[in-house]
């Protein structure tokens, strides 16, 4: 059984591969065999003591939580600790962008809202239902080139610094298949693609900041990313004439 923990401004979660942190953008991942206690320091807080003498603390959201976590926790240590082991901390900078995201799409919603009713003011409902109906184009125009632009980016990353490992299939999500490997680390992830074959090789960021890729040939890889930037500007085309149609007269 895994409970999680979630609090102010972070979580806690754990399974086989350990326990697993996350707060004020940063990742702490814990091996079991590293941690030497979990007590409760305080009624709403689980202290989590490694075999190296660090310290990790959690604040849950009620005492009842808190407690339940402690001792499903203890309950998963393994008997032998290993004092070699070490907690893993990583950056996770894709909290805070994408609060910014939100934020941002939240603004440009109200200022949506706001032109259509000065579109509706000028040129009926006829203008307002061209408008809505072309934020579709609009759309599509709009995330095909970002996909593109978001597939380069992770190639090159990986081409730099990515660690090549080989994945094994265990199971299907949907038409897609999901895979299993294993970081230098010997963190275990899961990987989506529409593959089918039961092994499959692919390259991961050790920074986490670009995710995985699995290997494909170069021509495949410019095709899909000259389509996503090509159809996409089409698209953004028709939709900025549609939505922006009483702008443009």
């Amino acid at each position: 059984m895994s409970i999680i923990l979630n609090g102010r401004g972070g979580s806690a979660r754990f399974d086989a591969d350990g326990v697993h942190i996350t707060y004020s953008g940063r990742k702490v991942d814990i091996p079991l065999s590293a941690i030497r206690e979990v007590r409760n320091a305080e009624p709403r807080v689980a202290e989590v003591l490694l075999t190296d003498g660090t310290m990790h603390r959690m604040a849950g959201r009620n005492r009842v939580t808190t407690t339940a976590f402690i001792t499903a926790l203890t309950a998963a240590l393994p008997e032998e600790r290993d004092p070699a082991a070490r907690a893993r901390i990583t950056s996770s900078p894709r909290e805070r962008v994408l609060y910014w995201l939100v934020a941002l799409g939240a603004l440009v919603a109200l200022a949506y809202l706001g032109y259509l009713v000065w579109v509706g003011t000028g040129y009926g409902v006829g203008g307002v239902v061209i408008a809505v109906l072309g934020t579709v184009p609009l759309t599509v125009g709009i995330v095909m080139p970002v996909s593109g632009v978001t597939e380069v980016v992770r190639r090159v990353v990986l081409s730099r610094r990515g660690i090549t490992v080989l994945a094994v299939a265990v199971g299907k999500e949907g038409k897609k298949t999901a895979y299993r490997y294993t970081d230098a680390d010997g963190g275990a992830h899961r990987y989506v693609c529409k593959r089918k074959l039961q092994r499959i090789q692919l390259a991961y960021d050790p920074e986490g900041a670009v995710g995985a890729a699995h290997a494909d040939w170069l021509p495949f890889v410019v095709a899909r990313v000259a389509w996503n930037v090509v159809g996409g500007l089409f698209w953004l085309w028709i939709g900025v004439d549609l939505v922006f149609a009483a702008l443009l007269k």
